[in-house]
């Protein structure tokens, strides 16, 4: 076979480094011999397959940011992408579109290495269908945090949203891990949020202000994030706490914390998470929500915004509820999601980490023994998942046409060891996302097809 010959623009950043090395290591899963690595201008003297690396050209015409271009053209490959991230995305892309194209030509011929002959000539451009896109965990259930960022890349996902009860001792190295890869951290923890939010005592919310920036000058700024997300006391089954409506009380204590936050900070950016079974009747007072801070909505209905995927009997109201709530605070509204229907924490064995850990250190004999018990579940979202995608599909549709793109969309993904292994269903939410204008009859095999995709 001949030699493939990687020829990169520039070898500097970590994110073109990433770009060069993941494609590398795909190629290197095909052909068992490593491809040769040379900068534009020099020269292989033999017969090879080239694949060509760049960006910020003008050569592809691309106008989005992550937008990535992708031609194959008389045996020769280029991947073409607006910015570092588009041609990382780009590299995913190309191994997982159009390599596996040709190992799978749809007859019966099957190739285990499908640079045995030219690749057929293709054009492929794709570029995120939602600007925002990623993951909501506790931060303690990552077991291998840089094998847990590098499955994000595979999945072109580039926001983190990471609960903690501390701030972990090695988070600044996380941080920088994940910029390297193009992924925003923001740092999740409690303003007055807890496990029994109906306990909160709604007289005294105000005293807490100071502390909660205390807190976030201590634990969270030295950590060089991307902002912070916080939860308040809104994860409750009715309207009021006391004598008090929460919908009005959040929205005045949230104001008045964020206001110390902003007149020291003001670039900061602050998410609230609002789990909405609270306040879905009261969205006018939610409208008053400085409109600095981007509101995250969780719980919003069935499918996929239950933990169950098989609940999708509220579907169109859920819809309906989504586009109002898109709506609320105008076109220009911050506005996000966390969406779910994946592995989630077993909340009958949970308890609070009592102080800084090292997170996401720990030996490969506990990630693979964890994986094993966390197969049977991963099943079980797999199967309706296949079965309801096409709602989930629908709703991330609804969505971005609502903000045009410009909107977060991150989903539950916690204790389902994403880092060993990219489970089927997890994969599909990647795709959805990145590909809303997708038919799902398409998504499906694409997924499905990918290497580096695992059905439980």
């Amino acid at each position: 076979m001949k030699p493939i010959v990687i020829y990169y623009q520039s070898y500097d950043t970590p994110m073109e480094k990433r770009a060069v090395n993941l494609l590398s290591s795909y190629l290197l899963d095909y052909t068992l011999d490593y491809p040769l690595v040379f900068p534009e201008g020099q020269t292989y003297p033999g017969d090879c397959h080239e694949i060509h690396l760049a960006h910020g050209t003008a050569e592809a015409h691309l106008t989005k940011p992550e937008e990535y271009a992708i031609q194959v053209k008389d045996g020769i490959s280029r991947i073409w992408g607006y910015d570092q991230a588009g041609l990382l995305y780009g590299v995913v892309d190309y191994v997982t579109r159009v390599i596996a194209a040709s190992e799978y030509p749809d007859n019966d011929t099957y190739r285990v290495n499908p640079f045995e002959s030219p690749l057929p000539d293709r054009e492929l451009r794709s570029a995120p269908a939602v600007k925002e896109r990623g993951i909501w965990t506790w931060g303690h259930v990552i077991y291998d945090y840089r094998r847990f960022i590098d499955n994000m890349v595979r999945m072109k996902f580039n926001t983190l949203i990471l609960w903690n009860d501390h701030a972990p001792v090695n988070a600044r190295e996380m941080v920088e891990y994940a910029h390297g890869a193009g992924i925003k951290i923001f740092w999740g923890f409690a303003w007055l949020w807890d496990t029994k939010c109906a306990e909160v005592d709604p007289e005294t919310v105000f005293d807490h202000s100071a502390e909660i920036l205390e807190l976030y000058e201590r634990e969270y700024l030295p950590l060089g994030g991307d902002g912070i997300y916080f939860q308040s006391f809104t994860e409750v089954n009715t309207e009021t706490i006391g004598n008090y409506l929460i919908a009005d009380l959040v929205t005045r204590f949230v104001n008045a914390t964020a206001a110390l936050f902003y007149e020291k900070y003001p670039d900061i950016e602050l998410q609230f998470g609002l789990h909405a079974e609270s306040v879905r009747n009261r969205l006018p007072y939610l409208a008053q929500v400085d409109p600095r801070i981007r509101i995250v909505w969780e719980n919003c209905g069935s499918f996929p915004f239950d933990y169950v995927p098989k609940r999708i009997e509220n579907h169109a109201e859920t819809c309906e509820f989504v586009k109002e709530i898109a709506r609320l605070r105008g076109d220009s509204d911050f506005f996000g999601v966390v969406s779910k229907g994946l592995t989630k924490l077993d909340w009958q064995a949970f308890h609070h980490i009592e102080g800084p850990i090292a997170l996401g250190h720990s030996s490969d004999w506990m990630i693979e023994n964890r994986v094993e018990r966390k197969r049977k579940i991963w099943r079980y979202l797999q199967a309706y998942w296949i079965t309801n995608g096409d709602k989930a599909l629908e709703m991330f549709r609804a969505l971005r046409d609502a903000k045009d793109g410009n909107l977060m969309i991150t989903s539950l993904i916690e204790d389902g060891l994403f880092e060993a292994k990219i489970p089927f269903p997890a994969a599909l939410y990647a795709e959805m996302v990145w590909d809303t204008d997708g038919e799902l009859s398409e998504i499906l095999p694409r997924v499905a097809l990918r290497s580096d995709v695992e059905f439980m």
